[in-house]
């Protein structure tokens, strides 16, 4: 290779010689053009995307990589980029290649439901016959349980991207055949033997969202999304990391990278060709960004120039905002300026308090307390990844009944019909001041304009036939003895599963993290339990109550609770141990917090309950999620609440 090159060099300073030729700007530019401070100066090895000038030249600059000692890890066989392994040193030189346009690293992303179709107006619309018929929707994800009923016969293509192997922690691929690339029937299979962590579905994501933006209602009360009629076209983009930091001290968990939603979105722009896609999902989120994240250094990145290229296709590509609590910023890639970044409202068009928003923000949609499928059945999220599928449904209604319209056209259109949502940014204002911002929360039944929604016809009911009924004599009827009523205290609760039984006859493993048992209620407990006692319930094999009907308590938590799942998860066995564990700064405010919420499902206290005094169990903790979720609350506030609660809520009387 070096030997080529010499001699390629040769020839090019003979050439010169003889006439002036003109040569790319890129050529010319030095290399802190094209790598930042921070890679340059690395002494560990990072894992980076190398963007090169022509997917022709990928093949040359894998060699000069291998030549410089630095790892391979992806050739893309669909763009102009190769994912390299390499120290500071190694990718300089790299970046001193004609070829290289520029190295950055491969960002490390993790996955980011109240019926809201009323709320947008998508019910009006389907009573009028609009579903989204003849269009498709692309979710890049976690994978889908192919099997759900919610899904049936609407799923027209799967792929998977999954990388494997050692790079700082080990991955393992979700793929079904093991490989890093997989397509066709089975690919996306979210309930894989990988994808299950004891009785936990560390995939079930992806099955929640898709559900949200194209699940068909499968009978009474259970939920339907938005665009029930559209294709679905799933892409697992996620590999499964055991334990480490990534995983939060979780036993394990997902991660995915850049270069493989790049991978999948080129996947999905072929796909354009063969299906009308109306809008790739993508609800996962990397590092918060307060500007718009279009070029690295001097260079438009790939994941702008593959977000245009599913434009000028048809299709957009429907981000959410992220939860970080910013109000002047979104997460990465919601700050790319192609894609549709969306927010998260409740049912009264509120905020979510965690919600990212602000002036890259495009939409809101409902993004609390969102029911919703789950593998083997049903469950419920938060956070502005359920609020962006609310909006890739949308795109699928809207261009079903208007084809021609571009992506743009579709998202002038929901902007302009939607419902104001005011709300203020915080030092950002003329001065440093604070200044209001408005963004839109999707309204379909205007965006569609007022679509006729037909008046059922009764069914005339026919006149009965008389029919002599013969006199029958009276018997006497026996006096009931009354049954005195017990006195108690609180409303007798609802009936949870019993521990001793899953409450549905299907095994916990096969329905994921999210409580999908037909009876979900807080219990009947007598007795408060401290942080560690509930850590030992959640921890399999250890705790009295049934998996069951923890997961049914989480359920409960994520839709009264404004820190958890969005500031902090907690929506699964794994994760809520691992809160009730933590130690340290705001981790210990969580842990108390979480068992004070667990202690509520758990029947021993009511909101209006009194913990201490005249203070009220509801008061308790509306007070100490406000530090939680405050960015600005001190130290002594945070470690005064999480006492609090300690002492006076998690605590048997």
């Amino acid at each position: 290779m070096r030997l080529r090159r010499l001699m390629a060099g040769a020839i090019a300073l003979a050439a010169a010689s003889a006439a002036l030729t003109a040569t790319p700007a890129y050529a010319e530019d030095p290399v802190d053009k094209k790598i930042s401070e921070t890679l340059a100066d690395s002494a560990k090895d990072v894992r980076v995307i190398v963007e090169v000038k022509s997917a022709a030249k990928t093949d040359e600059v894998a060699e000069a990589a291998e030549d410089l000692d630095s790892k391979v890890v992806l050739e893309s066989e669909r763009k102009p980029f190769i994912v390299v392994s390499g120290d500071g040193d190694e990718l300089t030189e790299l970046a001193k290649e004609e070829d290289v346009v520029s190295i950055r690293e491969d960002r490390v992303m993790t996955p980011s439901t109240l019926s809201s179709l009323a709320v947008i107006g998508a019910d009006k619309v389907q009573q009028a016959g609009i579903t989204g018929e003849g269009q498709a929707v692309a979710f890049l994800d976690t994978g889908i349980d192919r099997g759900h009923p919610a899904f049936a016969g609407r799923i027209v293509a799967e792929a998977c991207f999954s990388p494997s192997g050692p790079f700082n922690y080990v991955l393992q691929s979700l793929c079904p055949d093991g490989g890093w690339k997989q397509t066709g029937p089975g690919s996306a299979d979210a309930t894989t033997a990988r994808c299950l962590n004891g009785t936990v579905n560390l995939c079930a994501h992806g099955t929640l969202v898709a559900g949200v933006a194209a699940g068909k209602s499968t009978g009474a009360g259970k939920p339907g999304g938005v665009a029930p009629g559209a294709k679905i076209i799933a892409i697992q983009v996620f590999s499964r990391v055991n334990g480490g930091i990534l995983c939060g001290g979780s036993s394990a968990c997902l991660v995915t990278f850049e270069s493989s939603v790049l991978e999948a979105l080129a996947h999905v722009e072929s796909l354009a060709a063969t299906h009308s896609i109306a809008a790739a999902n993508l609800s996962f989120n990397g590092h918060l960004e307060r500007a718009n994240c279009d070029k690295f250094l001097w260079w438009e990145t790939a994941m702008k120039k593959q977000v245009d290229a599913l434009a000028a296709k048809g299709v957009a590509t429907v981000v959410p905002a992220g939860n970080d609590h910013s109000d002047a910023g979104v997460a990465y890639p919601a700050c790319v300026s192609t894609a549709v970044a969306v927010g998260a409202t409740d049912d009264a068009d509120v905020p979510s308090p965690s919600a990212n928003r602000g002036d890259l923000l495009d939409l809101f949609a409902p993004g609390v307390s969102i029911d919703s499928t789950a593998p083997g059945g049903y469950g419920s999220g938060s956070g502005t990844s359920l609020s962006a599928p609310h909006v890739a449904g949308a795109f699928a209604l809207v261009r079903s009944k208007n084809s021609g319209w571009t992506p743009g056209a579709i998202l002038t259109r929901l902007k302009d019909t939607g419902k104001p949502v005011e709300y203020v940014v915080r030092g950002h204002g003329r001065k440093g001041g604070d200044r209001k911002v408005v963004t839109p929360r999707i309204d379909l039944y205007e965006a569609l304009g007022r679509p006729v929604v037909p008046t059922p016809t009764p069914t005339p009911t026919p006149t009965p036939t008389p029919t002599i009924t013969p006199t029958v004599t009276p018997t006497a009827t026996p006096t009931a003895t009354p049954t005195a009523t017990p006195t108690t205290s609180k409303p007798t609760p609802t009936p949870t599963p019993s521990p001793s039984s899953s409450g549905t006859g299907q095994e916990p493993s096969s329905r994921g993290p999210l409580s999908g048992q037909a009876t979900c209620a807080r219990g009947d407990g007598a007795k408060a339990l401290s942080a560690a006692q509930w850590a030992v319930e959640m921890h399999k094999r250890t705790g009295k109550l049934s998996d069951d009907t923890l997961l049914c308590y989480l359920s409960l938590v994520q839709k009264g609770s404004k820190v958890f799942p969005e500031a902090r998860r907690a929506g699964t066995l794994g994760t809520a141990h691992a809160v009730l564990k933590g130690k340290g700064g705001k981790a210990v405010l969580d842990r108390e917090l979480l068992a004070a919420w667990l202690n509520w499902a758990h029947g021993v206290y009511d909101g209006s309950t009194k913990v201490k005094g005249a203070t009220t169990l509801k008061r308790a903790v509306t007070a100490a999620e406000k530090h939680r979720l405050n960015p600005k609350a001190t130290s002594a506030q945070v470690r005064g609440a999480a006492a609090y609660l300690s002492k006076n809520v998690n605590r048997a009387k």
